[in-house]
């Protein structure tokens, strides 16, 4: 991607940080901006789901009053694609298997596996860059070995030989994780710092599914046909808000397909005709049109206004902080957030009373 030579200027005013890009013109000030860690990049990967999610539960342990800590984003890759091929397996094939994933993946793993420092595991680079094109060239070869194995003969839970493709590309898991205060296993390492898999949560907006019940969310990523407590627009957003407010961060998946997603230029927003104007239906109608599909996963770290004094979702995303001028942030729109949000990870008291009651939760 060839980048502008924009010229970033950032002021600390008051509680606020204004961001001005010069050559596009748009100033956006930081009204709250949760503690998380610096932007990195994906590589040449589709594996954006462990990328936000691994940065929100880095949030999630400083929320909690820990130290910072930055964890392993291929240690969730590596147990996710054996995990995949399992159930590609059980399957019979017939079941999605890609590089995509979602949140709930990885806290399906954090609960199961634990988790462990980027220290401990950083995966492979090649040239500087996670690369998982060939990986997956391999990992298709091997579950099509495995899957064609006649009847009687086939053992779907050996994924031995998938292990040995996962060791060599992406890296041998450790059994134990060093630290300035001893070793820990995974698991030990996760229980440190007080990390529950039971109190993450996720949430959709679809009316073709009852409201207030758990529903999956029909997209390929979806491998795993996990449940996602189904909400009207207006009260994910209202929670959206709430958490961001109440010092949660949120993980965000979504459609980033639009022309008016323009990251180089740090910012997404609906085309003018919808401003102010997305509503339930809207949003159904993209969604079975298919403009609007879980193209990718970011972290959402706070609020701003844009340069039109509208409300944005302060958002770091995974591809790289070189990747705009803006440090690979992003400032999505409330319109944009409303119409294109297939989905949001977030602490389950990161809800208000109001909705959650509604949920049992």
């Amino acid at each position: 991607m060839k980048l502008f030579a924009v010229f970033l200027v950032v002021f600390v005013l008051s509680n606020s940080v204004l961001s001005v890009a010069q050559e596009e013109n748009e100033v956006f000030v930081i009204e709250k901006e949760l503690p998380h860690l610096s932007v990195i990049s994906q590589g040449s990967t589709g594996t954006c789901w462990s990328f936000a999610t691994t940065s929100f539960l880095e949030s999630e342990i400083i929320r909690k009053g820990y130290p910072a800590v930055d964890l392993s984003e291929m240690f969730f890759v590596y147990h996710n694609y054996k995990n995949k091929a399992f159930q590609y397996l059980l399957y019979h094939g017939n079941n999605n298997f890609g590089q995509g994933s979602l949140s709930h993946d990885v806290i399906k793993i954090l609960d199961e596996k634990g988790m462990i420092t980027q220290e401990s595991f950083p995966g492979i680079l090649v040239d500087g860059k996670y690369r998982h094109g060939d990986l997956m060239k391999q990992l298709r070869e091997e579950l099509n070995k495995i899957n064609t194995t006649p009847k009687g003969k086939i053992d779907v839970s050996d994924l031995s030989s998938f292990d040995s493709v996962l060791k060599q590309e992406i890296g041998k898991l450790p059994k134990k994780i060093k630290t300035e205060k001893g070793n820990y296993s995974p698991i030990e390492f996760r229980d440190k710092y007080n990390i529950n898999s039971d109190d993450y949560v996720e949430l959709t907006s679809y009316n073709h599914h009852p409201f207030y019940q758990k529903v999956v969310v029909e997209v390929p990523d979806n491998w795993a046909h996990e449940l996602y407590f189904n909400i009207p627009i207006d009260e994910l957003m209202e929670v959206m808000h709430f958490a961001l407010d109440n010092g949660y961060s949120i993980a965000w998946d979504g459609d980033t397909s639009e022309k008016t997603f323009q990251h180089k230029n740090g910012k997404a927003d609906v085309d003018k005709k919808w401003t102010g104007k997305v509503d339930q239906d809207l949003r159904q109608k993209a969604f079975y049109n298919r403009t609007s599909t879980d193209d990718h996963l970011m972290h959402i770290v706070g609020l701003s206004k844009d340069s039109e004094g509208k409300t944005c979702f302060y958002t770091k995303n995974s591809w790289g902080a070189e990747s705009n001028e803006f440090g690979g942030y992003l400032h999505m729109s409330e319109d944009y957030v409303r119409l294109k949000t297939i989905g949001i990870l977030l602490h389950k008291d990161a809800i208000p009373e109001s909705v959650k009651s509604k949920l049992d939760l």
